[in-house]
């Protein structure tokens, strides 16, 4: 399918597939651009050439053009895959690297259909194997890549393979079931402690601290003993002073600290956090972190070799678009991740399996004492005294502040029939409708406009705005004022202070007198329809409308 190109294309086929085979690290404007340029030629010879990849003997050439396939093969170049596959000339180890692109073309040869083109299944199989170990003991992306495959398997496939990687003797198949210790079913923990138990003294180092923390953490009683019944059992086999070293170990080899970013809270309660740490080739390990405080941490990734001038780059541009972020502590950002998570834990929802492999390098050891003092997160609630009341008066001067401008009532489909409302009053996006179509003057119509349009919002505060949500609105507030007092901006934080007070459910001062809650409700009953669109469109894009937008209106 055809790509949009940013540039005229000028390099050869055979120079990108060359530098796609030998490098690792190229910039996602320049692998973009030579899609585009392979794209331009797919069937002109490009195509051929990137199966030629796949009949030679060198892995990383394999490597290329399987991420060349799967962004640029469909339907159409099925016939061509599968003739290679069926080809026995061309190495076991090319078929089953290219498994993956036949999997997502619906390939009948795909999984199980695969065997029976091998030359050597057994043989292939365990190479494969190895290869996977050699990719998890490179980096956390490596891990991510094969975890993914790992829990696509059906369950007696993925218990089987763990068993292998118990079976293996690589103290690298621990990096795999280390992040199996969380968030799996209790069957699928049991399997992961068992193999690392196979894995023995080789892997203690690593094996000693998950066993550790699972136990720590775990609710599930049946896993919490096993696990301490494992951990006891490794640490007797092991040299003495084992347990301690691994922990030692474990710091040693804690990379130098770069810098962490929060961003301010969107209109859903939604705040990525960014953390990042220097390597001794000076690139950077990244991690981002997506919390929002109705779901808990909701996506994770990281990256695992990003240039420092590339870091400042996606600040910059993070900021361009509008999503700006504020520098922290690495401590402030941890306590951040341990309310997300907590979130989690209360909500029942799944951490991503993303998490689990980087959540060493994102939380770090175990704080030392239960004595030091936690690090705050949200401002303190001032008590709403007279002063109080009289600056959140103000409180619509919040929508002058571009981390402001997002925050819109929700749930949208609650404030649905309001939007229905006011839009019919006006007619069709503005236009008058027939019972203002006499000969009064505009101005007149505009005032009826208003009026009409504060009764409706004064109505929709009585009836949406409960203690539940005024608690949610709360919460966010605060957290957003820490932020604005971690950038001295000492008169917004007074500022969103007052408004939290105002909003808490306790407070003096109506709902429906509060000048936030009335910005709020007339920028999202006036915005309604624009934003239903905007997010239909992004939905379904381009497919049938969600929301009816103008109920009687065809």
């Amino acid at each position: 399918m055809p790509r949009g190109r940013k540039r005229p294309p000028q390099d050869s086929v055979d120079s990108i597939l060359l530098a796609i085979s030998r490098r690792d690290n190229i910039d996602p404007d320049t692998l973009s651009h030579y899609f585009d340029r392979l794209d331009e030629e797919w069937t002109e010879g490009a195509r051929d050439k990137v199966l030629h990849l796949l009949r030679t003997h060198d892995p990383a050439a394999h490597a290329a053009a399987v991420q060349i396939l799967t962004e640029l093969a469909t339907d159409f170049d099925l016939e061509e895959l599968e003739d290679l596959v069926a080809d026995p000339t061309v190495s076991d180890m090319a078929k089953l690297t290219l498994a993956p692109v036949l999997k997502d073309l619906n390939s009948e040869m795909a999984d199980d259909g695969l065997i029976e083109y091998l030359n050597d299944p057994e043989a292939a199989m365990r190479q494969m194997q190895m290869r996977l170990l050699e990719l998890v003991g490179q980096s956390e992306l490596g891990v991510e890549s094969v975890l993914e495959d790992i829990l696509s398997m059906p369950l007696e496939r993925r218990l089987g393979f763990i068993n292998w990687l118990g079976s293996s003797h690589d103290p690298r198949a621990a990096n795999l079931l280390i992040p199996l210790l969380e968030n799996q079913t209790s069957k699928i923990v049991v399997a992961a402690i068992d193999a690392l138990e196979q894995l023995g003294p080789l892997a203690a180092h690593q094996t000693i601290p998950a066993l550790s923390y699972l136990v720590a953490h775990t609710s599930n009683r049946q896993v919490k003993e096993h696990a301490r019944a494992v951990l006891g059992r490794l640490t007797m086999q092991s040299a003495p002073g084992t347990e301690d070293a691994a922990m030692a170990d474990a710091q040693q080899h804690q990379l130098q600290f770069h810098e962490a970013r929060v961003s301010f809270l969107d209109g859903t309660g939604s705040q990525m956090i960014m953390l990042s740490w220097r390597r001794p080739d000076n690139l950077l390990k990244g991690v981002n972190v997506l919390y929002q405080d109705q779901w808990g941490i909701k996506d994770c990734y990281g990256t695992d070799e990003m240039n420092i001038k590339r870091w400042g780059e996606i600040v910059s541009e993070m900021n361009d678009q509008g999503v700006g972020s504020f520098q922290t502590s690495l401590e402030f950002a941890r306590a951040l991740v341990a309310e997300a998570r907590a979130v989690n834990k209360r909500t029942h929802r799944k951490l991503p399996i993303a998490y689990a492999i980087w959540r060493p390098l994102i939380e770090g050891e175990e704080p030392s004492t239960k004595k030091a003092s936690p690090i705050s997160i949200r401002l303190e609630l001032p008590d709403f005294t007279p002063d109080v009341l009289q600056l959140a008066k103000r409180g619509d001067e919040l929508y002058r502040m571009p981390e402001f401008t997002s925050w819109m009532f929700e749930p949208l489909d609650r404030l649905q029939p309001y939007i229905d409302r006011y839009w019919l009053n006006r007619g069709h996006f503005g236009a008058p409708n027939a019972g203002y179509r006499g000969r009064g003057r505009k101005s007149d119509k505009k005032q009826i406009a208003k009026l009409d349009l504060e009764a409706i919002i004064s109505e929709a505060i009585n009836e949406l705005v409960d203690d539940k949500w005024r608690g949610i609105y709360e919460a966010r507030l605060l957290r957003q004022g820490a932020l604005f007092q971690l950038a001295d901006r000492t008169e917004d934080v007074q500022l969103v202070s007052a408004v939290a007070a105002a909003l808490h459910p306790g407070s003096s001062l109506p709902a429906e007198e509060q000048p936030f809650l009335r910005a709020m409700f007339r920028l999202s009953i006036e915005q309604g329809p624009f934003r239903a669109i905007a997010e239909a469109l992004e939905s379904s894009k381009f497919g049938p409308m969600p929301i009816k937008l103008f109920p009687g209106i065809e």
